[in-house]
């Protein structure tokens, strides 16, 4: 399985962050699974992509020209793919990956997995979705879904679209039974 891993850039993380992306990396390597990630040397995306290379796992980096003048490239994947800007890179995100993972991140993750939410409510995509809730980092995100519905403006479905796990185990328990594909979901409101 190719597996989309969204997260942060910065180092500045508490441990629970680090160790999540770790053991994350690791199983993906040790159950024989492609990373496919952003590809950057910084933060918790340098943390997957090594735990996971260091775990014999293939590592597709997608990461903008920008970035690479930058010299943000996580130099030892095994493949890399350069692109123009952030739309191709999400592009070859989606086009490449089986799941998508979210962990903690910043404002480029929160993009990143609200985008994959989003086509899989409009039945673009069908690929299964974590949000990894390590310490509760995406409570507010999760309380911001549930008001949307209370309020009208998603329909209860959307909630059904994503798994939550709170741990790198929680996560491949979600990822070795994928979500219910959902072959047709009330589109209701769209925003």
């Amino acid at each position: 399985m190719n597996i989309c891993v969204f997260c942060a850039s910065s180092s500045r993380l508490a441990p629970e962050f680090v160790e999540c992306a770790r053991s994350l990396g690791a199983w993906i390597g040790k159950r024989g699974h492609t990373l496919v990630w952003g590809g950057c040397n910084v933060g918790l995306m340098d943390v997957v992509g090594r735990s996971a290379r260091d775990a014999g796992a293939r590592t597709i980096a997608i990461i903008p020209e920008f970035l690479v003048a930058r010299g943000l490239a996580f130099e030892p994947c095994t493949e890399r793919v350069v692109t123009r800007d952030m739309a191709e890179r999400k592009a070859g995100f989606r086009q490449r990956a089986d799941a998508f993972v979210a962990l903690p991140g910043g404002v480029g993750t929160w993009e990143e997995v609200l985008e994959v939410i989003a086509l899989r409510k409009l039945a673009q995509l069908a690929a299964p979705i974590v949000i990894a809730n390590v310490k509760g980092y995406y409570d507010p995100l999760l309380e911001l879904v549930r008001q949307s519905i209370a309020e009208g403006f998603s329909t209860p479905d959307v909630a059904r679209l994503y798994a939550v796990a709170a741990d790198a185990p929680g996560i491949a328990a979600c990822l070795e039974q994928p979500l219910v594909q959902t072959a047709r979901l009330d589109l209701g409101p769209v925003g």
